[in-house]
């Protein structure tokens, strides 16, 4: 089982819990939310969410796909973050992927797919801004 961890997207984070098996793919369950801001809060939560939905544990991963830019900074870094954390607690891979490699979900699992196949383990993936980071003051 491989989770995919997409904050790139304006205003919206995606989830999504696929299994790879001979040679296709098959979505377990695909979660999304709307965000404005709060991405730390929220991001945790809605894993831990989509995890008891289908009655799985983190360690039932293989792998984690996140998706590295471009797109907001400090949604990104959330990201990213979690998993490479997921991903160093869980010994487990973690394979970044850009928004431009794929054009829908068919292709961001095909593309996970080839990747994890030379994905090594304490590898991490790194955030791709597109563009200096937007920080703006309270």
């Amino acid at each position: 089982m491989f989770l995919i961890i997409n904050t790139a997207e304006k205003n919206k984070t995606i989830l999504i819990i696929f299994k790879f098996k001979n040679n296709s793919f098959s979505i377990f369950s695909k979660y999304s939310f709307k965000r404005n801001y709060h991405q730390a809060e929220k991001l945790l939560p809605a894993i831990d969410k989509l995890f008891k939905k289908n009655k799985k544990t983190p360690a039932n991963l293989r792998g984690v796909v996140v998706i590295t830019g471009p797109g907001p900074f400090t949604a990104l870094r959330v990201g990213v973050t979690i998993a490479n954390t997921m991903a160093f607690a869980l010994k487990i891979s973690v394979v970044g992927i850009k928004l431009d490699e794929f054009k829908n979900t068919k292709e961001l699992i095909e593309l996970s797919y080839k990747k994890f196949k030379k994905a090594k383990l304490k590898k991490i993936a790194i955030p791709f801004y597109g563009k200096e980071p937007n920080i703006t003051m309270a």
